[in-house]
């Protein structure tokens, strides 16, 4: 097939201008040729066009735009209904879920994926949230070497381990761990001093990774998981700061009153739990409560009604409630924060 070479930096401008020609042969590569690039010219395209060479090569087809293309023809169009067309990625692991129409395939489809994405090690099935931990059930399709779920994600400009089918992990939440160091840093203003942090749900980490990037923010970190699987990861996530398995509701007897800042992200239980976690929090001096609920749409005044409630006895400085996406018809996933003054 004829190709016109040109150097590289005109490879945009020369392939537009084919194209409004009508030159273009579609449907094939752009080939790297030294520093220059050969541009794929299809039959209605003259002998000389300007001043550049025109050279014969080997077409070179564009890889497929999506893995379901490189499944068999007849699979794939027996099945055509229940393929998924979208997925997951954490780390290097890609997450699907499989309609059971076609889960007998799922090696196929995991072969299929990894060859799709190069840089992708481990396809897994979702087969749903159990147990009381939130923990994915995970069915590893395909891995190109070590067939383990854990991974380093890339969050906010940091890296964390974390392993999805052990402990309960959302890049979803990132832009609300940004929003926490914002009011981290707030605090610390107003404060004059690095703050202490407590977050006793803390799964693997994240909000506290997030917290610590940010220099001279944090003084000690206090980080506690009900999940004993996810300690582990926890530990070597934030370093030498306190980290162990523990009851979120008991963790004042052993740490009282050691935080200016609270995390409370469980989502359904976290209003509910909150009275048993006001011992955490430092006397005499604002601390801020930062945490995270699923509420009822029509019950965002009767939420700050029942916060207030809870907390009668303290000076409540403030609270605000901010519904940030959805979590059913009818209810919403939000965060609270609330400034408060414990005498």
């Amino acid at each position: 097939m004829r190709h016109l070479s040109v150097p590289s930096k005109k490879t945009a401008s020369v392939r537009e201008y084919l194209t409004t020609q009508g030159w273009l042969a579609e449907g094939y590569g752009i080939q790297s040729i030294g520093d220059n690039r050969a541009i794929p010219l299809n039959d209605k395209a003259p002998q000389s066009i300007k001043k550049y060479k025109q050279i014969t090569l080997s077409p070179l087809s564009p890889p497929p735009k999506h893995w379901t293309e490189r499944l068999d023809l007849e699979l794939f169009t027996e099945y055509k209904e229940y393929w998924p067309m979208s997925h997951d990625q954490i780390g290097d692991i890609i997450i699907l879920k499989l309609p059971s129409e076609i889960i007998d395939f799922g090696n196929t489809i995991g072969e299929a994926i990894l060859q799709q994405f190069p840089n992708m090690r481990v396809v897994c099935a979702d087969k749903g949230v159990t147990g009381k931990f939130r923990v994915r059930d995970l069915q590893i399709l395909s891995s190109r070497n070590k067939q383990t779920t854990e991974t380093i994600v890339r969050e906010n400009g940091n890296e964390m381990i974390v392993n999805p089918s052990v402990a309960y992990y959302s890049p979803r939440l990132a832009n609300e761990r940004l929003l926490t160091v914002e009011s981290a840093k707030k605090l610390k203003n107003r404060l004059g001093r690095p703050l202490d942090v407590c977050d006793p749900y803390a799964g693997v980490g994240p909000s506290l990774v997030t917290l610590l990037s940010e220099k001279g923010l944090t003084n000690k970190i206090y980080g506690s998981d009900l999940n004993p699987a996810a300690v582990p990861i926890l530990k070597q996530n934030i370093g030498n700061h306190w980290a162990e398995c523990r009851d979120a509701r008991d963790l004042s007897k052993e740490h009282p009153q050691c935080a200016d800042l609270l995390l409370v992200n469980l989502p359904h239980e976290s209003i509910n739990h909150l009275s048993k976690l006001i011992g955490l929090l430092k006397k005499n001096q604002e601390t801020v409560i930062r945490g995270w609920a699923i509420i009822d749409n029509e019950s965002i005044d009767t939420t700050k009604q029942k916060l207030e409630k809870i907390l009668d006895e303290y000076i409540i400085n403030d609270i605000t409630i901010s519904p940030s996406k959805s979590y059913s018809p009818k209810e919403s996933y939000a965060s609270f924060e609330i400034s408060l003054t414990i005498n």
